[in-house]
Parts: C-alpha cells; sequence; structure tokens
C-alpha cells in the first residue's frame, strides 16, 4: 500500500486568510491565499494568487486536499 498524503487539518470555519501551495503550479502561479468564502452552503471559497492578483473560487474540498493544495506557502 502506498502512503498517500493526508488531507490538512484546517476547519472550515477559520479558513478565511489561509495559505496554501498548489502540488500543480500552472503560469507561475504557486501560492494561494484564501479572500473569502463564496458559498457557505456548498463550501467553496475564492482564492487570490498574490503575485498575480488573480482569483478565483475552488470547493474547500479540493482545498485541503494533499494531492492537490499543501497548507502553507512551500
Amino acid at each position: 500500500m502506498a502512503n498517500l498524503p493526508k488531507p490538512a487539518k484546517v476547519p472550515f470555519s477559520k479558513i478565511i486568510g489561509s495559505k496554501w501551495t498548489t502540488t500543480n503550479p500552472q503560469n507561475g502561479e504557486k501560492h494561494f491565499l484564501v479572500i473569502r468564502i463564496a458559498d457557505h452552503k456548498s463550501r467553496e471559497v475564492k482564492v487570490e494568487c498574490p503575485v498575480t492578483k488573480r482569483a478565483f473560487i475552488t470547493s474547500y474540498t479540493s482545498l485541503v486536499n494533499a494531492e492537490e493544495y499543501l497548507p502553507g506557502w512551500q
């Protein structure tokens, strides 16, 4: 059995302002900051790359998925 990465333990209620590093950087965007909750019911958050200022909405589930994002800036 392979060692699968464990999901990040950041509660949804404390997600705003948290920093994340993508495991698959694209267009030079590697680090992201959660700037707001986009939808409480579907648990979607708005994240922004501080370098390019590009923002997008993603699900909380994909954000804490260790195969997609790692907590902190690494």
